[in-house]
């Protein structure tokens, strides 16, 4: 059993309680927090989604259309990053999170895609097909691609130092990356919500999400 430590500002918008659902249903444990003292207790760093963007000017640029910025966040965020990644700790990020490590590993983001309408939250959910790049975990995972969630508007520009693009989605006009990967660090990037797949798609969406979520919790070895 792991614990995981779920680093979100709960607010009107995000709960989070999805996350701690899918990793207790998982055989883990979940704690809530953006305190550091609480990142001693655990043994891996969940970097969830929000509808609170990042500030642009952690990448250098101006403002142009980014949801809610909390500079609160971000830095209580960077500072939790840079503990767990010098305490070897297993991190996911997911949606807003991949962003943040991007943006961490001194990458950019798109914040507004060109394509946003493809890829925004809708009710139903929307999904898509996303390819793994060759000789990549993804790829073993799931071969040359697999069905994920969407819900996002902004996205990985410039990648960041040290990271490894292991997935994107491409319409054949434009593209996205879906999933970036430091190894070395074990540090996974989502731009999709496995959560939201295991908790509520069909039969082989919840499969999908439970093997690559399984897969993350391997990493840094079991406790």
């Amino acid at each position: 059993m792991k614990k995981l430590m779920i680093a979100g500002l709960v607010t009107a918008d995000d709960d989070y309680q999805d996350y701690c659902k899918v990793f207790e249903k998982l055989g883990n444990e979940s704690l809530l927090s953006l305190q550091m003292k609480d990142l001693e207790l655990a043994d891996g760093l969940i970097l969830p989604g929000s509808g609170q963007d990042m500030n642009p000017k952690l990448w250098g640029e101006e403002d142009q259309c980014s949801n809610d910025i909390n500079d609160e966040l971000d830095a209580l965020q960077w500072e939790l990053m840079e503990s767990a990644i010098e305490k070897g700790m297993p991190i996911l990020g997911i949606c807003r999170g991949m962003q943040f490590i991007n943006v961490y590993f001194g990458g950019s983001l798109i914040q507004d895609l060109p394509c946003s309408d493809r890829h925004k939250t809708t009710n139903p959910e929307n999904y898509h097909d996303v390819l793994h790049f060759p000789g990549t975990f993804m790829e073993k995972l799931y071969g040359e691609s697999s069905e994920v969630n969407t819900r996002h508007h902004q996205g990985v520009g410039r990648i960041g130092e040290n990271l490894q693009v292991v997935s994107i989605w491409n319409d054949g006009e434009d593209s996205v990356v879906e999933a970036i990967a430091c190894e070395s660090h074990a540090i996974l990037g989502l731009q999709w919500h496995p959560e939201k797949m295991f908790l509520y798609g069909n039969e082989k969406q919840r499969m999908d999400a439970e093997k690559l979520l399984r897969w993350f919790l391997t990493r840094g070895g079991e406790k």
